[in-house]
């Protein structure tokens, strides 16, 4: 079985390309035909202060895509998205907010740094390490630095009710 290659985000994202390249029951996907993606940097925000506008790769791996333009339609629930991302060492997801989802991070590697941002109050700074987890709320903004060795995280986002 030969591996889909690894996308651009604009390959994936302003294309048709597949979030699975083969056919699923509709509970069960292998691997080797998700989705690869490559962002440099995720989430680029260039209206961020300098600092905190994106930088570095992070690899993420689709796993279940229910968003708007890339709905496989596949899950009954609120949940738009799995991703199984791995970010480069030092790499950053620039800030950003979430409007009207939750997101879920899972830390399986590395370290990961959270700036988060709530209406109202100080900007406030977490560590994970392996094992831990970091919760988004509808109208939070976050920013996230992985460590020197890079970090590897599960990420699983879900529109609020």
């Amino acid at each position: 079985m030969t591996k889909p290659p690894v996308l651009s985000a604009e390959q994936y994202h302003q294309t048709d390309a597949p979030t699975y390249a083969g056919q699923t029951d509709g509970s069960h996907k292998q691997s080797a035909l998700m989705a690869r993606v490559r962002y440099q940097p995720a989430h680029h925000n260039p209206d961020a202060p300098a600092a905190q506008q994106g930088q570095g790769e992070t690899l993420g791996t689709w796993i279940f895509n229910e968003e708007a333009n890339k709905a496989e339609g596949l899950l009954a629930s609120n949940i738009q998205l799995m991703m199984d991302s791995t970010l480069a060492p030092h790499a950053t997801i620039g800030l950003h907010q979430h409007q009207d989802t939750e997101e879920i991070y899972y830390l399986l590697e590395g370290q990961l740094s959270i700036e988060l941002h709530r209406a109202g109050e100080p900007a406030k700074t977490l560590q994970l390490h392996p094992g831990d987890a970091h919760l988004i709320r509808p109208s939070e903004s976050h920013f996230v630095q992985a460590g020197a060795d890079g970090a590897r995280i599960i990420v699983v986002a879900a529109k609020a009710t």
